[in-house]
Protein backbone atom coordinates (compact mmCIF):
# COMPACT_ATOMS: atom_id res chain seq x y z
CA UNK A 1 0.00 0.00 0.00
CA UNK A 2 1.49 3.37 -0.99
CA UNK A 3 2.07 6.23 1.44
CA UNK A 4 -1.03 8.15 0.34
CA UNK A 5 -3.28 5.24 1.18
CA UNK A 6 -1.45 4.46 4.40
CA UNK A 7 -1.93 8.02 5.62
CA UNK A 8 -5.52 8.00 4.34
CA UNK A 9 -6.42 5.09 6.61
CA UNK A 10 -4.40 6.53 9.52
CA UNK A 11 -6.38 9.77 9.35
CA UNK A 12 -9.63 7.82 9.04
CA UNK A 13 -8.84 5.71 12.11
CA UNK A 14 -7.80 8.78 14.10
CA UNK A 15 -10.86 10.77 13.06
CA UNK A 16 -13.53 8.11 13.52
CA UNK A 17 -12.16 5.75 16.17
CA UNK A 18 -9.86 8.11 18.14
CA UNK A 19 -6.88 5.82 17.63
CA UNK A 20 -3.35 7.16 18.05
CA UNK A 21 -1.68 7.31 14.65
CA UNK A 22 1.68 8.51 13.40
CA UNK A 23 1.52 10.31 10.07
CA UNK A 24 4.27 9.75 7.50
CA UNK A 25 5.83 12.75 5.73
CA UNK A 26 4.27 13.60 2.36
CA UNK A 27 4.77 16.25 -0.29
CA UNK A 28 2.14 18.92 -0.96
CA UNK A 29 1.10 17.02 -4.10
CA UNK A 30 0.50 13.81 -2.13
CA UNK A 31 -1.55 15.69 0.46
CA UNK A 32 -3.71 17.03 -2.35
CA UNK A 33 -4.13 13.49 -3.66
CA UNK A 34 -5.20 12.38 -0.19
CA UNK A 35 -7.80 15.14 -0.11
CA UNK A 36 -9.10 14.15 -3.57
CA UNK A 37 -9.39 10.55 -2.41
CA UNK A 38 -11.35 11.68 0.64
CA UNK A 39 -13.76 13.56 -1.64
CA UNK A 40 -14.19 10.58 -3.97
CA UNK A 41 -15.07 8.26 -1.09
CA UNK A 42 -17.34 10.83 0.59
CA UNK A 43 -15.24 10.77 3.77
CA UNK A 44 -13.55 14.19 3.62
CA UNK A 45 -15.08 15.49 6.90
CA UNK A 46 -14.11 12.32 8.78
CA UNK A 47 -10.53 12.49 7.52
CA UNK A 48 -10.41 16.16 8.48
CA UNK A 49 -11.29 15.06 12.01
CA UNK A 50 -8.20 12.87 11.77
CA UNK A 51 -6.12 15.83 10.64
CA UNK A 52 -7.33 17.75 13.67
CA UNK A 53 -6.58 14.80 15.97
CA UNK A 54 -3.02 14.54 14.64
CA UNK A 55 -2.29 18.28 14.80
CA UNK A 56 1.12 18.98 16.23
CA UNK A 57 2.81 15.97 14.69
CA UNK A 58 6.10 16.87 13.07
CA UNK A 59 5.27 15.39 9.66
CA UNK A 60 1.73 16.76 9.39
CA UNK A 61 2.20 19.74 7.07
CA UNK A 62 -0.73 20.55 4.83
CA UNK A 63 -0.52 23.40 2.29
CA UNK A 64 -2.40 26.44 3.58
CA UNK A 65 -4.82 26.56 0.63
CA UNK A 66 -5.59 22.84 1.05
CA UNK A 67 -6.40 23.36 4.72
CA UNK A 68 -8.86 26.07 3.71
CA UNK A 69 -10.48 23.89 1.02
CA UNK A 70 -10.78 20.96 3.41
CA UNK A 71 -12.32 23.06 6.18
CA UNK A 72 -14.80 24.53 3.69
CA UNK A 73 -15.85 21.01 2.67
CA UNK A 74 -16.42 20.21 6.34
CA UNK A 75 -18.50 23.36 6.79
CA UNK A 76 -20.71 22.37 3.84
CA UNK A 77 -21.21 18.91 5.32
CA UNK A 78 -22.20 20.44 8.65
CA UNK A 79 -24.74 22.69 6.95
CA UNK A 80 -26.25 19.75 5.09
CA UNK A 81 -26.45 17.73 8.27
CA UNK A 82 -28.04 20.59 10.23
CA UNK A 83 -30.76 21.03 7.62
CA UNK A 84 -31.35 17.32 7.04
CA UNK A 85 -31.44 16.39 10.73
CA UNK A 86 -33.91 19.20 11.45
CA UNK A 87 -36.16 18.09 8.59
CA UNK A 88 -35.87 14.46 9.69
CA UNK A 89 -36.97 15.38 13.20
CA UNK A 90 -39.98 17.20 11.75
CA UNK A 91 -40.87 14.26 9.50
CA UNK A 92 -40.61 11.67 12.26
CA UNK A 93 -42.64 13.89 14.57
CA UNK A 94 -45.35 14.24 11.91
CA UNK A 95 -45.50 10.48 11.32
CA UNK A 96 -45.45 9.89 15.06
CA UNK A 97 -48.39 12.20 15.75
CA UNK A 98 -50.37 10.13 13.24
CA UNK A 99 -49.51 7.06 15.37
CA UNK A 100 -47.91 5.30 12.41
CA UNK A 101 -44.97 3.95 14.44
CA UNK A 102 -42.11 4.88 12.10
CA UNK A 103 -38.87 2.97 12.73
CA UNK A 104 -35.71 4.76 11.63
CA UNK A 105 -33.13 2.54 9.92
CA UNK A 106 -29.70 2.93 8.32
CA UNK A 107 -27.86 5.14 7.63
CA UNK A 108 -29.42 7.77 9.89
CA UNK A 109 -30.00 5.34 12.73
CA UNK A 110 -26.23 4.87 13.09
CA UNK A 111 -25.24 8.56 12.91
CA UNK A 112 -25.75 9.38 16.61
CA UNK A 113 -23.09 6.81 17.50
CA UNK A 114 -20.40 8.77 15.64
CA UNK A 115 -18.29 11.16 17.70
CA UNK A 116 -19.02 13.77 14.99
CA UNK A 117 -22.39 12.82 13.47
CA UNK A 118 -22.49 16.16 11.65
CA UNK A 119 -19.56 14.93 9.55
CA UNK A 120 -21.31 11.74 8.49
CA UNK A 121 -22.57 11.16 4.97
CA UNK A 122 -26.14 12.48 5.18
CA UNK A 123 -27.70 10.25 2.56
CA UNK A 124 -31.37 9.35 2.16
CA UNK A 125 -33.69 8.57 5.05
CA UNK A 126 -35.05 5.02 5.34
CA UNK A 127 -38.13 4.46 7.50
CA UNK A 128 -39.56 1.03 8.27
CA UNK A 129 -43.24 0.48 9.02
CA UNK A 130 -43.69 -2.87 10.79
CA UNK A 131 -47.48 -2.92 10.42
CA UNK A 132 -49.26 -2.98 7.07
CA UNK A 133 -52.12 -0.65 8.06
CA UNK A 134 -49.81 2.08 9.37
CA UNK A 135 -47.51 1.67 6.37
CA UNK A 136 -50.39 2.17 3.97
CA UNK A 137 -51.48 5.34 5.78
CA UNK A 138 -47.91 6.63 5.74
CA UNK A 139 -47.72 6.09 1.97
CA UNK A 140 -50.99 7.94 1.46
CA UNK A 141 -49.69 10.85 3.53
CA UNK A 142 -46.41 10.90 1.57
CA UNK A 143 -48.19 10.91 -1.78
CA UNK A 144 -50.32 13.86 -0.64
CA UNK A 145 -47.54 15.87 1.02
CA UNK A 146 -44.34 14.82 -0.73
CA UNK A 147 -43.09 15.07 -4.31
CA UNK A 148 -41.45 12.85 -6.92
CA UNK A 149 -43.20 9.76 -5.56
CA UNK A 150 -42.01 6.42 -6.95
CA UNK A 151 -43.87 3.25 -5.99
CA UNK A 152 -42.51 1.01 -8.75
CA UNK A 153 -40.51 -1.11 -6.29
CA UNK A 154 -42.31 -3.75 -4.27
CA UNK A 155 -42.77 -2.97 -0.57
CA UNK A 156 -41.16 0.44 -1.09
CA UNK A 157 -42.21 4.04 -1.66
CA UNK A 158 -39.64 6.68 -2.56
CA UNK A 159 -40.41 10.37 -2.37
CA UNK A 160 -38.96 13.75 -1.54
CA UNK A 161 -40.03 15.71 1.52
CA UNK A 162 -38.54 19.20 1.76
CA UNK A 163 -34.90 18.47 0.88
CA UNK A 164 -34.92 14.86 2.13
CA UNK A 165 -34.91 11.79 -0.09
CA UNK A 166 -37.11 9.36 1.83
CA UNK A 167 -37.91 5.67 1.52
CA UNK A 168 -40.92 4.10 3.23
CA UNK A 169 -40.10 0.43 3.68
CA UNK A 170 -42.75 -2.17 4.29
CA UNK A 171 -40.00 -4.73 4.77
CA UNK A 172 -36.96 -3.83 6.83
CA UNK A 173 -34.75 -5.19 4.08
CA UNK A 174 -35.33 -7.25 0.95
CA UNK A 175 -33.03 -9.78 -0.70
CA UNK A 176 -33.44 -10.78 -4.33
CA UNK A 177 -32.92 -14.49 -3.76
CA UNK A 178 -36.35 -15.80 -2.81
CA UNK A 179 -35.09 -18.53 -0.53
CA UNK A 180 -32.81 -16.32 1.55
CA UNK A 181 -35.29 -13.47 1.49
CA UNK A 182 -37.95 -15.71 3.04
CA UNK A 183 -35.45 -16.67 5.74
CA UNK A 184 -34.60 -13.01 6.34
CA UNK A 185 -38.25 -11.97 6.72
CA UNK A 186 -38.77 -14.73 9.29
CA UNK A 187 -35.68 -13.56 11.20
CA UNK A 188 -36.85 -9.93 11.20
CA UNK A 189 -40.38 -10.79 12.30
CA UNK A 190 -39.25 -13.04 15.13
CA UNK A 191 -36.59 -10.63 16.38
CA UNK A 192 -38.96 -7.68 16.18
CA UNK A 193 -41.46 -9.54 18.37
CA UNK A 194 -38.98 -11.07 20.82
CA UNK A 195 -35.84 -8.91 20.77
CA UNK A 196 -37.32 -5.52 21.62
CA UNK A 197 -36.51 -2.15 20.11
CA UNK A 198 -34.07 0.69 20.69
CA UNK A 199 -34.03 4.47 20.34
CA UNK A 200 -31.68 7.11 19.02
CA UNK A 201 -31.77 10.86 19.56
CA UNK A 202 -31.51 13.33 16.68
CA UNK A 203 -32.18 17.02 17.22
CA UNK A 204 -33.23 16.19 20.80
CA UNK A 205 -35.98 13.91 19.52
CA UNK A 206 -36.11 10.21 20.41
CA UNK A 207 -36.71 8.00 17.41
CA UNK A 208 -37.43 4.29 17.43
CA UNK A 209 -34.99 1.99 15.67
CA UNK A 210 -34.22 -1.73 15.67
CA UNK A 211 -32.28 -3.39 18.48
CA UNK A 212 -28.49 -3.65 18.25
CA UNK A 213 -28.38 -7.24 16.96
CA UNK A 214 -30.87 -6.62 14.17
CA UNK A 215 -29.21 -3.29 13.33
CA UNK A 216 -25.87 -5.09 12.99
CA UNK A 217 -27.41 -7.68 10.67
CA UNK A 218 -28.96 -4.98 8.47
CA UNK A 219 -25.63 -3.11 8.32
CA UNK A 220 -23.88 -6.29 7.15
CA UNK A 221 -26.57 -7.12 4.59
CA UNK A 222 -26.53 -3.59 3.21
CA UNK A 223 -22.79 -3.95 2.59
CA UNK A 224 -23.45 -7.24 0.78
CA UNK A 225 -26.28 -5.80 -1.33
CA UNK A 226 -24.32 -2.69 -2.29
CA UNK A 227 -21.19 -4.69 -3.14
CA UNK A 228 -23.13 -6.84 -5.61
CA UNK A 229 -24.50 -3.78 -7.42
CA UNK A 230 -21.88 -1.06 -6.98
CA UNK A 231 -18.86 -2.63 -5.27
CA UNK A 232 -17.67 -2.23 -1.68
CA UNK A 233 -18.38 1.17 -0.13
CA UNK A 234 -15.94 2.24 2.55
CA UNK A 235 -18.38 4.46 4.44
CA UNK A 236 -20.65 1.45 5.08
CA UNK A 237 -17.74 -0.49 6.59
CA UNK A 238 -16.77 2.55 8.67
CA UNK A 239 -20.36 2.71 9.96
CA UNK A 240 -20.29 -0.96 10.85
CA UNK A 241 -17.09 -0.35 12.80
CA UNK A 242 -18.75 2.46 14.74
CA UNK A 243 -21.64 0.13 15.61
CA UNK A 244 -19.18 -2.50 16.82
CA UNK A 245 -17.36 -0.01 19.03
CA UNK A 246 -20.42 1.81 20.38
CA UNK A 247 -23.12 -0.87 20.45
CA UNK A 248 -21.15 -4.12 20.34
CA UNK A 249 -21.82 -4.97 23.97
CA UNK A 250 -25.55 -5.04 23.21
CA UNK A 251 -25.28 -7.50 20.30
CA UNK A 252 -26.08 -11.20 20.63
CA UNK A 253 -23.22 -12.55 18.50
CA UNK A 254 -24.30 -16.18 18.82
CA UNK A 255 -27.60 -15.23 17.24
CA UNK A 256 -25.90 -13.00 14.66
CA UNK A 257 -23.53 -15.77 13.54
CA UNK A 258 -26.47 -18.14 13.23
CA UNK A 259 -28.32 -15.62 11.05
CA UNK A 260 -25.29 -15.09 8.81
CA UNK A 261 -24.98 -18.84 8.23
CA UNK A 262 -28.70 -19.25 7.55
CA UNK A 263 -28.61 -16.39 5.04
CA UNK A 264 -25.45 -17.76 3.39
CA UNK A 265 -23.42 -14.58 3.79
CA UNK A 266 -20.49 -16.24 5.54
CA UNK A 267 -17.84 -15.49 2.90
CA UNK A 268 -18.85 -11.86 2.50
CA UNK A 269 -18.85 -11.39 6.27
CA UNK A 270 -15.29 -12.72 6.32
CA UNK A 271 -14.29 -10.14 3.71
CA UNK A 272 -15.85 -7.34 5.76
CA UNK A 273 -14.11 -8.59 8.90
CA UNK A 274 -10.77 -8.51 7.08
CA UNK A 275 -11.43 -4.90 6.03
CA UNK A 276 -12.18 -3.96 9.64
CA UNK A 277 -9.04 -5.59 11.01
CA UNK A 278 -6.66 -4.88 8.13
CA UNK A 279 -7.68 -1.31 7.33
CA UNK A 280 -9.55 0.17 10.29
CA UNK A 281 -7.45 -1.15 13.15
CA UNK A 282 -9.86 -3.61 14.76
CA UNK A 283 -8.55 -6.66 16.57
CA UNK A 284 -9.97 -10.10 15.74
CA UNK A 285 -11.72 -10.12 19.13
CA UNK A 286 -13.57 -6.92 18.19
CA UNK A 287 -15.17 -8.65 15.20
CA UNK A 288 -16.90 -11.58 16.93
CA UNK A 289 -19.43 -12.23 14.19
CA UNK A 290 -16.66 -14.06 12.29
CA UNK A 291 -14.39 -16.73 13.85
CA UNK A 292 -10.82 -15.41 14.23
CA UNK A 293 -9.47 -18.29 12.13
CA UNK A 294 -11.61 -17.13 9.18
CA UNK A 295 -10.38 -13.52 9.20
CA UNK A 296 -7.61 -12.83 6.72
CA UNK A 297 -6.95 -12.10 3.08
CA UNK A 298 -5.27 -9.68 0.71
CA UNK A 299 -5.63 -6.39 2.57
CA UNK A 300 -4.02 -4.39 -0.26
CA UNK A 301 -6.61 -5.74 -2.68
CA UNK A 302 -9.42 -4.81 -0.30
CA UNK A 303 -7.94 -1.31 0.06
CA UNK A 304 -7.88 -0.95 -3.71
CA UNK A 305 -11.50 -2.06 -3.84
CA UNK A 306 -12.90 0.29 -1.19
CA UNK A 307 -10.98 3.28 -2.57
CA UNK A 308 -12.04 2.63 -6.15
CA UNK A 309 -15.45 4.28 -6.51
CA UNK A 310 -15.79 2.93 -10.08
CA UNK A 311 -15.34 -0.71 -9.20
CA UNK A 312 -17.62 -3.37 -10.64
CA UNK A 313 -19.95 -5.22 -8.32
CA UNK A 314 -19.62 -8.40 -10.40
CA UNK A 315 -16.24 -9.15 -8.81
CA UNK A 316 -18.10 -9.98 -5.57
CA UNK A 317 -20.49 -12.51 -7.12
CA UNK A 318 -18.23 -15.35 -6.05
CA UNK A 319 -18.79 -14.43 -2.40
CA UNK A 320 -22.53 -15.01 -2.76
CA UNK A 321 -23.45 -16.29 -6.24
CA UNK A 322 -27.09 -16.96 -5.35
CA UNK A 323 -27.84 -13.37 -4.34
CA UNK A 324 -25.57 -12.00 -7.07
CA UNK A 325 -27.40 -13.74 -9.90
CA UNK A 326 -30.77 -12.92 -8.34
CA UNK A 327 -29.76 -9.24 -8.15
CA UNK A 328 -28.94 -9.15 -11.86
CA UNK A 329 -32.21 -10.83 -12.79
CA UNK A 330 -34.19 -8.48 -10.54
CA UNK A 331 -32.48 -5.44 -12.07
CA UNK A 332 -33.22 -6.56 -15.63
CA UNK A 333 -36.82 -7.41 -14.76
CA UNK A 334 -37.37 -4.01 -13.14
CA UNK A 335 -35.92 -2.18 -16.14
CA UNK A 336 -38.09 -4.15 -18.57
CA UNK A 337 -41.12 -3.43 -16.43
CA UNK A 338 -40.48 0.31 -16.79
CA UNK A 339 -40.18 0.24 -20.57
CA UNK A 340 -43.00 2.20 -22.15
CA UNK A 341 -44.53 1.00 -25.37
Amino acid sequence: MDIIRRNFFRLLRAGVYDSEEQIEPMSAWKWRQTFELSLQTGLAPLLYDGVQACQGQFFLHLPADLTVSWSEEVARAEQRYEQSSRELAQLMAQLGTMQLRPVLTEPWATMPFHSHPEHHIAEGVNIFFPYETQGKKADEWAQANGSDCDDTHRYLLRYKWQSLQVEHRHRLLLLNNRLTNGTLQNIVEQERLEGGTAYVSICNQHMETTNATLTMLVALLNIVRTSLNEGLRLWQIVDLGVLLRQQGDRVDYVKLQEWIERLRFTRMSQLVATALTGLLGFSNDEVPFVPASKIGGDVDDIANSVLNTRQRGTRYFRYNPGEGIASVVASITHKLGNVKE
